[in-house]
């Protein structure tokens, strides 16, 4: 059976009409974030961090610590990795690992280093294991084992 022209040029514009309406605010988002539209990423992430969305703490996190449509401050961004960290998003915990690593917005302390980059590599974050090493190599054994307790006990709160 064939579809006259017309037809099938309004049911692929239907089609799209579909997927456009489909498209998330967490897609939006992403798509001006990608468009290096920095400032209006950032407000369009905003509310969906406010509203408990992970994905969109963890971003918010990441802009504000990287200057990206916001002011840099490292504690308003680690309070905005925290909030992910608590929904078990890999990316915060490597985020905050990072910040304990270099001393940003908390003292620097390779042993909550260690632990952040443990829970990230036990969640699968793709390049946690060489900053999970990295730390370990500054680290004695004992401290190893304090921040494999500190990995545990975040994962036992959690779970709670």
């Amino acid at each position: 059976m064939k579809f006259p022209m017309r037809t099938s040029f309004a049911v692929l514009g239907l089609m799209f009409s579909f997927a456009a309406a489909a498209e998330s605010d967490y897609d939006k988002a992403v798509h001006v974030y990608g468009c290096a539209d920095y400032p209006k990423a950032f407000n369009l992430f905003k509310p969906l961090a406010e509203q408990g969305d992970a994905l969109a703490q963890f971003q918010v996190g990441m802009m504000i610590e990287q200057g990206q449509g916001a002011e840099v401050d490292f504690a308003s961004a680690y309070q905005w990795y925290i909030k992910a960290a608590e929904q078990g998003m890999a990316d915060a915990y490597f985020a905050l690992g990072q910040l304990y690593a270099r001393g940003l917005a908390v003292a620097q302390d390779p042993v909550q280093a260690y632990a952040w980059f443990d829970l990230a590599v036990r969640d699968g974050h793709a390049v946690a294991g060489d900053w999970l090493n990295m730390q370990a190599n500054k680290l004695a054994n004992d401290q190893i084992l304090a921040g494999q307790r500190i990995a545990d006990a975040w994962l036992q709160k959690r779970k709670k």
